[in-house]
This record gives structure tokens, sequence and C-alpha cells, in this order.
């Protein structure tokens, strides 16, 4: 699948400038082998995004150092950690960039003459009203706050209800596997065993198409969650999750994870994106109640 326009972007944004053009213009050389020479930035990121389109694989490319993603990060994010390994500042890079991903604006809905304008426009309307429902901010930030301590092996007993519970399905090309347990260890061993087992790093979509919150029968709020899984240097399947948080009043009344529902699925040709939309195991919990107001 070919590097999207908003990773396009990004990449120009990291490399085509006065410091990082001459790096650019290496890695063009480098995957061409020498075939290619060129001193225009542009004709050099269009080389390099025609010879790989994979973008966790370019990125991890010997020309585009740590201490390039870092530097970067930090112009872009300041007050990033230093404590971060390639890997982790890739992956950081690219969920920067899938945050900044532009909504579809209303003079651009309407352009194709066989599309319908003012149900587009409508449907942009509601879509960049209703990302900003507090329950949707929360659970934005729940989702980055969990897989970043998820993905730095900082996730602990405490962060999560001592009866937490975990029903966990994953689906290998060897075939599926079950588990159910209970217990705030459990949980966290079972989480933390799977990820080690297989080398996964998780890849949230922390945009609205990727994260969002419900509210259930039972007044509890239901935190809905996919992304991409990875190795190393490459996109390896997607997984998908959905939290039932509770406040604790005994942990300054935050919301704290109840429920845990995961599903991890390899795929040989993952999607750069994955969405809530596209998603298998949660479209019944999608149907679910999206209160407007502020959560109790």
């Amino acid at each position: 699948m070919p590097i999207s326009e908003s990773h396009c972007a990004g990449l120009r944004d990291l490399l085509v400038n006065e410091k990082n053009t001459p790096v650019l213009l290496q890695l063009a050389k480098s995957v061409t082998k020498n075939v290619c020479s060129t001193d225009d930035p542009e004709e050099a990121l269009g080389y390099i995004t025609a010879h790989i389109e994979d973008i966790h694989k370019l990125l991890h490319k010997r020309h585009i150092t740590r201490d390039l993603l870092f530097k970067y990060l930090h112009t872009r994010l300041p007050g990033t950690s230093t404590d971060f390994t390639k890997a982790d500042l890739v992956m950081r890079v690219i969920r920067y960039w899938d945050r900044q991903r532009p909504l579809t604006s209303p003079s651009t809905a309407g352009e194709a003459e066989d599309s319908k304008p003012t149900t587009t426009i409508v449907d942009t309307y509601k879509d960049h009203n209703e990302q900003h429902y507090p329950i949707h901010l929360m659970a934005r930030k729940f989702g980055e706050w969990f897989f970043e301590k998820f993905n730095t092996n900082n996730l602990n007993t405490t962060d999560l209800w001592n009866d937490a519970v975990l029903q966990l399905r994953v689906i290998a090309d060897d075939g599926t596997s079950d588990l159910e347990c209970a217990s705030a260890d459990e949980v966290v061993n079972s989480l933390v065993s799977a990820k080690q087992q297989f080398g996964f790093y998780f890849n949230p979509n922390l945009s609205h198409s990727g994260v969002q919150g419900r509210i259930d029968a039972y007044g509890q709020v239901v935190v809905l969650c996919c992304g991409t899984l990875h190795t190393a240097d490459r996109s390896v399947g997607v997984f998908e999750c959905a939290f039932g948080l509770l406040r604790d009043p005994h942990a300054g009344n935050n919301w704290k994870p109840k429920k845990f529902k995961c599903l991890l699925r390899s795929e040989r040709t993952p999607p750069q994106l994955h969405t809530l939309s596209d998603s298998e195991t949660l479209q019944t919990a999608l149907a679910l109640p999206t209160p407007d107001d502020t959560l109790d």
C-alpha cells in the first residue's frame, strides 16, 4: 500500500528543510542504489516514497537517525522524553502525523459530481463537533495514557481496579487462542506476556476515527480503541480494544479500567491506519449512546 498523503506531508515536514535535506538526498540515492541522483528535495522525496511503500520501514532506514527523530519531535512536541529507543520514536512520529490528519472540508467534500454535497457537509460538520464531546476527549486522553504506559512497560496493577477482568483473543497464522482472567495482577501479566511473546508494539489510532467513548446500559464509560501492531521495523497486524472505566473514589476519583476486551489479529498486509468503522469486534459497542454533556 502506498504511503498515505498525510505521511508524505509528514516526511516533507521532517526532511525538506535546510538541516535535513542532505539526509533526504542521501536516502534517495540509497533506496535507488545510486541510480537516481538529484539535488531537488521534492524529486528525492518522490523517489523514496515510490521505492518504499511502508512508512515504518522508511523511518527505520539508517540515514534517519534516532537523534534526527528526537530533535524533530522535540520541536513539534516540546518536553519529549529522551528515554526512548529509535523504534519508540518512529512510532511517536507516525502517531503525531496521524493526529495532524485534516478533516474533509465542506469545500472539497462536494467537488465530485457524483457525490451528495449536502449529506457530506452535514456529516463532516457533525463529526467535527462530535469529536469534541467530553466523552471522546476523555477517551482519547485515556487511550494515549494507556498505550504509552503499556508500550514502555510501565503499566502497573494500581492503574487498574483490583477486580479487573480481561477477555483476550489472538488470531495468528497458526490459529486462534482465547484467554480470560480476573484480578489486576492477572490482567497486567497476561497483557504484558502477549506483547512480549510476539514482540508487539501497539500503535493506537488516536484520532476520532480510532478512539471514541460510549456509555453502556449500566452507566459505565466504554472506551473503544483500535490501531496497528508492529514488530521492529514492520506492521504485522491490527488490534481492537474495549475498556470499561469507572471512577475510583480512593484514587482521586480518577477513571480506572475495570473491564478489558481485546483482539489482536495478524495480517499479511495490514492497513496503514485501522479505524473503528473497519473494526470487526466493536460494531455493537459503537451503537451505544454517545452523551454530549460533561461526564459526572
